[in-house]
């Protein structure tokens, strides 16, 4: 491996003092290191960088930059950060996405290649207890995922594609790599696991929808949401309430010889929805994720999607409700 270039980590974080030490920790040691480290701090009480933090760093060779934005959502503390860094590569990593040492060697030994420009995070979500592993298996799957956490692109890449959106509370990531795939920019995702996600920790129920509520509803108005909505909206609901109530009157003119006529139909119209929704959220979905069937039989699909269905109501209400003018929340 030739003389690698120099690496700038973003980290935004609103996190914990011990979160936080654990990912600085983390990239501290690496087996490739980055020159820099630019942390943009939004938790609570913010605004002196922690000793501990510095301390890390220092013993590491590895500069630090602490920028202290009091509920700077992600995206606009990311743009902080691509605005104070210096390296050649950039690299982003959150609170919760714990790297693997070889993070920043595996990922720059792929950018070396021709055309290159950026190499995409491969995640993989930690759980331990029943509930964490049922939400890992319903949302994530067991396979390494795609994230923008853990990814690492040459500094060029965004002269093309533009920084995040400032005033996205959540979602600014799935749609700024949406703009890198409509620019055809050549990026590349590592099939093997490289960072570890660990803030499915302590989650429970309550949390659990709570976050989904909010995030949704932050990011109601991204583009990349719009084919869900309509598809909800548009499609699927208005094409159920035909069918269960107006077929056979509009279709068929309730001859019960016609061809067209569908005996029962509301009853099948209200049945065969639910039953198509477990298939494809209880038994399809996370087995295309990697989850196994000693994992989703004999009945624990149906937790699966019991669990997926409360999430989607609450997307659905979120998509639903007016939205308010809010405060700018950087909260977990």
């Amino acid at each position: 491996m030739t003389t690698p270039p120099n690496i700038s980590v973003i980290i935004p974080s609103n996190h914990s003092q011990h979160d936080l030490l654990k990912i600085i920790d983390a990239v501290c040691c690496q087996t490739v290191k980055p020159v820099e480290i630019i942390l943009i701090d939004s938790s609570d009480g913010c605004g002196a960088c922690p000793a501990k933090v510095a301390v890390l760093c220092k013993a590491s060779g590895i500069e630090l930059f602490y920028e202290s934005r009091a509920q700077a959502f992600p995206g606009a503390a990311r743009n902080i950060g691509l605005g104070l860094c210096n390296g050649e590569v950039i690299a982003f990593i959150d609170v919760q996405t714990i790297p693997q040492p070889n993070w920043l060697e595996a990922s720059l030994t792929l950018l070396e290649n021709e055309g290159v420009m950026g190499i995409f995070g491969a995640t993989s979500f930690s759980a331990e207890t029943s509930f964490e592993r049922l939400a890992r298996d319903a949302f994530f799957g067991v396979l390494p995922r795609k994230t923008l956490p853990g990814s690492v692109f040459r500094r060029e890449v965004f002269v093309k594609t533009g920084h995040f959106i400032d005033e996205a509370r959540a979602g600014e990531d799935i749609e700024w790599m949406g703009r890198l795939d409509l620019l055809n920019i050549p990026s590349f995702y590592l099939a093997s696991t490289l960072i570890d996600y660990v803030g499915l920790t302590s989650l429970n129920l309550i949390k659990l929808l709570k976050k989904w509520y909010r995030n949704y509803y932050a990011s109601r108005n991204l583009p990349y949401l719009y084919p869900q909505k309509l598809f909800l909206w548009i499609v699927l609901y208005p094409l159920i309430i035909f069918i269960a109530f107006s077929w056979n009157n509009i279709i068929a003119g309730w001859r019960v010889d016609s061809s067209l006529y569908i005996g029962h139909v509301t009853k099948i119209a209200i049945t065969l929805p639910p039953l198509f929704y477990v298939f494809i959220r209880g038994i399809l979905l996370p087995w295309r994720r990697g989850v196994g069937s000693s994992r989703l039989f004999p009945i624990r699909f149906i937790a699966i999607a019991s669990l997926c269905f409360l999430a989607d109501t609450i997307k659905a209400i979120a998509f639903s409700i007016p939205q308010r003018k809010q405060a700018k929340d950087f909260k977990e």
